[in-house]
């Protein structure tokens, strides 16, 4: 008995050394693995206030290379499809090694170097694109680039540190929109491209509207179609809420939303069926409208993201057997946005706390041809 009792005890720690030796090797090729992409960045190149304007992690034929070896369907669409307009394709994303964003810790500006990109619109000759610090210590920005060449002009400071997972742009009065919060409610925030022209410096940009929306605990997703602003709420739990908002285009509220329309407004399409039995409502990130149809990004961490296509007549019963198409994209998709053919996608995988050797990381705007999607 004690021979069989000092076999198993053997037998035990050569399991325990056989399963050490194994998780070191995999954590150790895992450092290995990351070591060497960070070994294989590119240059840093900044702009004069700080920023840096190179792409994080690939060059362009490195980039390309990944995304046709991981996506092809993606690189296909993306880059041997002629694109409707060249207006963010390729847009390098700048700000993800070093920005100077006000420090709440130092009580100062100081350089930031986990922004974690979110949202993005075109507003005017600006390509505009969200982002917070992943520690959670410098002010959210918005970094604004030229929409035809992608070179990076400034960044515009935001008060406090809003997730800024949704930004959007009314071409009429002229307004872009951004998602935050007020109190315990969430809130839309608006300021005009006029200030955003003239905006220099590093002090945060002054709001021109602040909207509180009580019906909606956190908005996650914002989009502007056809003189409307489409706030989305959607989580891991409880049923997804999309509410639409009528601008205003004369009186006192040009421009704006009156309290009369938040008050008449309480999330008016439900984002599950009547079961709520549906995963539609799960990590929903953004949401565009082009030419009838509703795209929904999808994220899930690490995992593909996806890409649902519904016709605009599923707005009420946006559940996932009801899409038109299903694509799957690379992992952290965020915000997307409708343009002039186009769809422009963002993804938050080229932020320093997310970027990892054994996912496509994104440092790039992502271009699609919307026809070409359908096999157009």
């Amino acid at each position: 008995m004690k021979k069989l009792g000092k076999l198993l005890l053997q037998l035990l720690l050569v399991f325990i050394i056989l399963v050490g030796v194994g998780a070191g090797s995999y954590f150790g090729y895992q450092w290995y693995q990351r070591y060497q992409m960070e070994q294989n960045r590119p240059t840093l190149a900044k702009a004069k206030d700080g920023t840096n304007i190179n792409a994080a992690w690939f060059d362009e034929k490195n980039y390309r290379q990944q995304l046709q070896k991981k996506y092809p369907f993606i690189n296909k669409v993306a880059n041997y499809v002629p694109p409707r307009t060249w207006t963010g394709k390729d847009a390098i994303i700048p700000g993800l090694e070093t920005t100077k964003s006000y420090s709440f810790k130092q009580k100062k500006l100081s350089i930031a170097d986990k922004m974690t990109p979110q949202g993005l619109t075109v507003a005017d000759k600006y390509l505009l694109i969200t982002a917070y610090d992943g520690d959670h210590e410098h002010a959210s920005v918005i970094y604004i680039l030229d929409k035809s060449t992608g070179k990076y002009l400034k960044t515009v400071q935001i008060k406090g540190r809003p997730h800024l997972g949704g930004i959007a742009y009314d071409p009429i009065a002229k307004n872009i929109w951004i998602t935050g919060s007020m109190g315990k409610a969430s809130a839309l925030m608006a300021f005009s491209l006029k200030t955003l022209k003239r905006y220099h410096g590093h002090m945060p940009i002054e709001y021109d509207h602040q909207i509180s929306i009580p019906s909606l605990e956190r908005a996650s997703a914002l989009t502007y179609y056809d003189d409307q602003l489409f706030v989305g709420l959607f989580n891991m739990y409880g049923r997804g809420k999309v509410a639409s908002y009528n601008i205003s285009r004369s009186g006192p509220h040009n421009g704006s939303i009156t309290n009369n329309e938040i008050k008449s407004v309480t999330g008016n399409v439900s984002w599950s069926d009547p079961s709520g039995q549906t995963s539609m409502d799960k990590q929903i990130q953004g949401i565009a409208i082009y030419d009838n149809k509703i795209f929904l990004s999808q994220s899930y961490g690490g995992q593909d993201s996806k890409l649902y296509v519904f016709p605009i007549t599923a707005l009420n019963e946006l559940d996932e057997k009801n899409a038109e198409l299903v694509i799957d994209l690379p992992p952290y998709l965020e915000q997307i946005t409708a343009y002039k053919g186009q769809l422009l996608c963002i993804f938050e995988s080229a932020s320093n706390q997310y970027a990892r050797p054994d996912i496509m990381v994104m440092d790039r705007v992502l271009s699609l041809n919307i026809n070409a999607l359908f096999g157009y």
